[in-house]
């Protein structure tokens, strides 16, 4: 019986080298609008190993044909597909991808500070316009009977908590929207591979993102300069 045990685990390991010694370096880059685009998650599924392109939008990581990638970030379409034969011939291999839309009220609008609905006289000045996560909220917590039973269930609960993430992402991107990515290595001298996470430990502080909330951006950016050291002995330790 152990030696059976044995040889199946000797078996996988095997398998698992030989599955790995097929794979290669495998190069790309991820453009939008002919630009490269930096912070892109790059995804091997089947070789569950991932990496994120690099300023100019560029990636290596190991892959085989048949290997299923993903491309995903915020501020893009998430694309999925196979690699073939033909994906190794000429590296790097060209990925294009499109931005991501922002959903506001059944109009899809891209993210320029300048227009809202409220500009466009889609609603009212000054009328409650409320996220997707927000109106879900409201309707699982409006009428009779709906919320009753939603609070029973705990859909209620996980509503709102996807209603705080999608709060955070929002502002994640409007950080990024006013603070470039170069601002935050050259200054701060944060390593380009912990920006975002220095993004989401920054958006926790209540100092910074009342500051950043209230377009006070020179404020803002002082809390940042005190917590930049507080990340780098974190990523330290």
């Amino acid at each position: 019986m152990m030696k059976n045990k044995l040889l199946l685990l000797l078996l996988s390991f095997f398998t698992a080298f030989a599955s790995a010694q097929e794979r290669q370096m495998f190069s790309g880059k991820v453009l939008l609008d002919n630009v490269g685009l930096n912070d892109v998650y790059i995804i091997n599924a089947s070789a569950q190993a991932e990496t994120k392109t690099n300023t100019s939008g560029s990636f290596t990581i190991v892959a085989q044909p048949g290997d299923k990638l993903v491309v995903y970030s915020p501020r893009i379409t998430k694309r999925e597909f196979v690699l073939n034969e033909d994906s190794f011939k000429k590296q790097p291999f060209i990925i294009t991808v499109n931005a991501q839309a922002y959903e506001l009220d059944e109009v899809v609008m891209d993210k320029d500070r300048s227009i809202d609905a409220e500009s466009l006289g889609i609603v009212p000045e000054g009328q409650k316009q409320y996220t997707p996560a927000e109106r879900r909220v409201f309707t699982a917590t409006s009428g009779l009977l709906d919320p009753i039973i939603n609070a029973i269930s705990g859909r209620t609960k996980r509503l709102k908590k996807e209603v705080e993430v999608e709060r955070k992402q929002m502002l994640l991107e409007d950080v990024k929207y006013v603070i470039k990515e170069d601002e935050i290595i050259n200054d701060l001298k944060i390593p380009e591979q912990y920006v975002e996470g220095f993004l989401f430990y920054a958006i926790e502080n209540p100092k910074f993102k009342e500051a950043f909330q209230d377009k006070n951006y020179k404020l803002a950016r002082f809390v940042m300069n005190g917590l930049a050291p507080e990340y780098l002995k974190l990523i330290a330790e």
